[in-house]
């Protein structure tokens, strides 16, 4: 009976967290489209600095702004 409990477990921890890598690729797939739709609806979460340069200054050129938005690198602002 200790084997079987084991193994649902073990399964019912995979399909979580196949899930919640899922959800994860989903929302960076859409980041760019859910950008564009937050600015073009006028919500700004930090005045004066765009996303992109932002990303690029604090993960430390890991992410690179014209990767994140290739229409719109505003370097004046970092």
């Amino acid at each position: 009976m200790q084997k079987n409990s084991t193994q649902n477990f073990s399964k019912t921890t995979t399909i979580i967290v196949c899930l919640f890598a899922t959800l994860i690729a989903v929302f960076i797939l859409a980041f760019p489209k859910l950008y564009e739709i937050k600015s073009k609806a006028g919500i700004d979460f930090i005045p004066g600095k765009h996303a992109g340069t932002l990303f690029e200054k604090h993960t430390h050129g890991l992410f690179k702004c014209e990767w994140l938005y290739p229409y719109y690198c505003d370097r004046s602002n970092t």
